[in-house]
């Protein structure tokens, strides 16, 4: 196998298990530009075909969203829409790529934004329409050829087989000077378990680095937010340019930080120790939800 990113065929493997069901499952890290990467990479046809009728149920056990899905979807909604807001983004032509059930797509739409939304999902895309009264129709991003001036993509990339190429996608699809908003896993984080990191339907697990240089014929960093999740603000570049691998500093940094990872860094530095009551305390708030409809409560958290 090459290297998605940068065409190496030199790996390092990380690891060999599922995390969800400790099945086997390769994971390598590139040892020219750092990109950690499935091995072998599925095809873009099987991918869309998992999306389309698996994923939802092997991860969220249901066809549709649960009332608590919701909940934690406005919430997020919220907090990425005041992210962007905060970087001078507060309007615009609007699509949200892997919408899942349409809640950033309709809480963007009531503050500001002209926004549709696509998910592979019929299930989900079903949902939103339904729901919410909103353009968010059944189909992959290779579906869209309308422009918008902003597009976003959040916990969509790690899941599609060339990241590259998607850059590609996406730099045809915004306007002049248009932005993409993306959100990954980070893998440099110390806040995620050791037990609990790679998946199979993780297909690429991103370090800034590696999401900046996939990114990087197409698209120039504006600005970048590190925690447990990467979030990501592009500006178009008006041509296409060269791809910038990452360093050698930035490569050697990776590797570090996933020989770093264990219980103790996830424990103590990563505060792993304080999710146990924050998951009580989650499903204590989600339980008073079980009589809401999903309509009434995406409102109720735009108005507060």
């Amino acid at each position: 196998m090459a290297c998605i990113l940068c065409g190496n065929k030199t790996f390092n493997t990380i690891s060999t298990k599922d995390s969800k069901n400790r099945s086997f499952l390769k994971i390598v890290l590139c040892e020219s530009c750092g990109m950690v990467q499935q091995d072998p990479i599925p095809s873009e046809d099987a991918v869309n075909d998992y999306y389309s009728n698996e994923y939802r149920k092997d991860y969220k056990k249901t066809i549709t969203p649960k009332i608590k899905h919701v909940f934690r979807a406005g919430n997020l909604a919220l907090d990425r829409i005041n992210f962007l807001k905060k970087r001078g983004i507060a309007s615009g032509k609007l699509l949200d790529v892997g919408a899942g059930g349409g809640e950033f797509v309709y809480v963007s739409g009531k503050l500001g934004f002209d926004s549709a939304g696509i998910e592979p999902n019929i299930g989900y895309s079903e949902y939103g329409q339904k729901e919410y009264g909103i353009a968010l129709n059944t189909g992959q991003l290779s579906d869209v050829s309308s422009q918008f001036k902003i597009i976003t993509m959040f916990h969509v990339l790690e899941h599609i087989p060339d990241p590259v190429l998607t850059f590609e996608r996406l730099w045809k699809l915004i306007e002049k000077d248009g932005n993409i908003f993306i959100e990954v896993p980070n893998i440099e984080t110390s806040k995620a378990s050791p037990q609990n990191i790679y998946f199979r339907a993780h297909i690429h697990y991103f370090s800034e680095a590696t999401l900046v240089a996939s990114a990087s014929q197409y698209f120039e960093k504006i600005y970048s937010e590190r925690d447990s999740n990467l979030r990501i603000i592009f500006r178009k570049k008006e041509v296409k340019e060269d791809l910038i691998l990452p360093s050698s500093k930035q490569v050697f940094h990776t590797r570090n930080r996933l020989n770093s990872k264990g219980w103790i860094e996830y424990l103590l530095r990563g505060k792993g120790y304080q999710k146990f009551f924050s998951k009580i305390k989650q499903a204590f708030i989600e339980s008073s939800l079980r009589n809401k409809d999903s309509l009434s409560l995406l409102n109720e958290l735009i108005e507060h």
